[in-house]
């Protein structure tokens, strides 16, 4: 009992982050980069590299490489998990989660590699004004 008392707590921790709802919501209908993310949610990829990391530790999200790019999704099965489906429901009724559902819109008609160009182009600037 105490392994599946663990196991809700450090999934109910996974997604008490904004960027780690928002990316949970973003990932629950389909795949992406992690570049795309990034774009989306218009905040930086570490950032994002981060929210994931706990996403997979949460058991929630895996992750595929193809060439250069890592892509991933809601580990299949996960979609009819009741504590997910409920989350989701409450998150994808938020402003935020809406307008980012708007942008993945926008962003998945551009090349993954215009995408990621942009996201690094953006993180270099900032990195140089600092």
């Amino acid at each position: 009992m105490l392994d599946d008392l663990k196991t809700l707590v450090e999934r109910l921790k996974a997604v008490s982050h904004p960027i780690r709802l928002r990316v949970l919501a973003l990932l629950h209908s389909s795949e992406l980069s992690v570049c795309q993310v990034a774009e989306i949610l218009q905040v930086p990829q570490s950032s994002v590299s981060e929210a994931l990391r706990e996403l997979r530790r949460a058991g929630f999200v895996s992750e595929r490489k193809e060439g250069r790019w890592v892509f991933v999704s809601v580990i299949p099965g996960f979609e009819g998990d009741p504590l997910l489906k409920g989350i989701l429901m409450e998150a994808l009724r938020l402003p935020e989660v809406e307008a980012d559902r708007t942008r993945a819109g926008m962003v998945k008609g551009q090349a993954i590699a215009v995408v990621c160009g942009k996201v690094q182009a953006a993180e270099t600037k900032e990195a140089t004004r600092v």
